[in-house]
């Protein structure tokens, strides 16, 4: 898959997966298509150079950045606590074929956010019973690096 494709796959993923409404009566993501209709996913291709391509993201102009990874799982995980240390302001979160609960991401991607903004969504979606159907375990993974 190349580059133009995956942002092309993405957008027809969140939209067919993560923006309908679910039987709690909420998307996967109630923000995700806010986001995407108002231009504020950066697409980010990670699959050389994943420090250096997550640095790259822009908090100011998009709400959510999407670094691309493919199969590039190489050390992701230690590169996410060195931009996590050079950048605390920032969450990065791997997303993976075979991660998350409700739905399985189709590829394998680093999801970057402003912390304070996240923060402030959680505590919004908690005066919700938004993660009332959410399993402990799960919730905790989510939530534990904000």
């Amino acid at each position: 898959m190349t580059y133009d494709e995956f942002k092309h796959n993405f957008l027809t993923w969140a939209i067919e997966y993560i923006e309908p409404v679910q039987d709690n009566g909420y998307p996967v993501c109630p923000f995700a298509k806010t986001a995407r209709l108002k231009n504020e996913i950066q697409f980010i291709d990670a699959t050389q150079d994943v420090f250096d391509a997550c640095a790259k993201f822009d908090n100011k102009q998009y709400k959510l950045g999407v670094a691309w990874l493919n199969d590039n799982l190489l050390n992701v995980d230690q590169v996410i606590k060195e931009l996590t240390a050079k950048n605390d302001n920032l969450l990065y979160f791997k997303s993976t074929t075979n991660s998350g609960h409700f739905v399985k991401n189709f590829t394998n991607c680093i999801f970057i956010q402003d912390k304070d903004d996240i923060n402030k969504k959680r505590a919004y979606l908690q005066t919700t019973d938004y993660y009332q159907n959410w399993p402990e375990h799960y919730l905790k993974e989510i939530t534990e690096n904000a």
